[in-house]
């Protein structure tokens, strides 16, 4: 059985000039907690060439051997400068709600420094095949994700479409979740963090909605943000759609 949460290529969509990301080219997951030797194998034959992991320390496993199945490993967290995502261990557990996970998205797309490398690494040469990952790959890889469609000139409909299928994943997304407890926490958390563990098109929204309140528009902010022009934006749809 594999133990890879949440993967897929998230190649094969339609721009809006009618080209196509490619396929083979873009990978998404969460955590490599307990994964099969198998699923290394499966992971060694995609050849990946960058592996972005956005995890915060403490999320990270002991032995994940992340290095035997990517060429290079970036491990740049997308929420450690927004505060710690992980559960504070001096309180009993974390309580999660619809609002503090809207506020969570209207953070994560500014000054983030993972997003910033992911964009600076997708512009060399041989950057792919790319994988890109947190947790439980639907909120900090969800985002990520988004962002790279959406610079690609993909239709914000067809970007929440491909955020939403995460939602197949939610059991193992929670057995995972569950896994990561190691026995200090107890079942009674899980209740508590149910509205960080599934997935809302109203949270990938609420990104959306304040990037075009602080900037206008999604093109002024990706050249504020991560210096992508309109050339530049150009030299990714030439490098990875058809």
């Amino acid at each position: 059985m594999s133990e890879l949460i949440n993967f897929r290529d998230f190649g094969g969509y339609q721009t809006k000039d009618g080209r196509r990301v490619k396929k083979d080219t873009f990978y998404r997951c969460g955590s490599y907690r307990d994964l099969t030797e198998e699923d290394r194998d499966y992971l060694r034959s995609l050849n990946i060439q960058h592996l972005l992991d956005y995890r915060e320390l403490t999320e990270l496993d002991s032995d994940e051997q992340r290095e035997s199945f990517a060429k290079n490993v970036h491990t740049i967290s997308a929420s450690a400068h927004l505060g710690l995502f992980e559960t504070d261990k001096t309180v009993p557990y974390t309580i999660l709600t619809t609002e503090s996970m809207d506020e969570f998205y209207k953070k994560l797309p500014f000054s983030n420094p993972a997003y910033i490398n992911m964009f600076n690494i997708l512009l060399e040469d041989g950057a792919t095949p790319y994988l890109h990952n947190c947790t439980a790959g639907k909120d900090r890889t969800g985002l990520a994700t988004s962002l790279i469609l959406l610079a690609l000139d993909v239709k914000e409909d067809i970007v929440t479409y491909e955020y939403m299928l995460s939602m197949d994943a939610y059991d193992a997304i929670v057995e995972n979740e569950r896994r990561r407890m190691n026995g200090d926490l107890t079942e009674e958390t899980l209740y508590y963090k149910i509205p960080g563990l599934i997935i809302r098109p109203s949270y990938l929204q609420a990104s959306f909605d304040e990037i075009r309140r602080v900037y206008g528009t999604f093109d002024h902010y990706f050249e504020e943000e991560f210096g992508l022009t309109r050339e530049k934006r150009d030299q990714l749809k030439e490098m990875y759609t058809i």
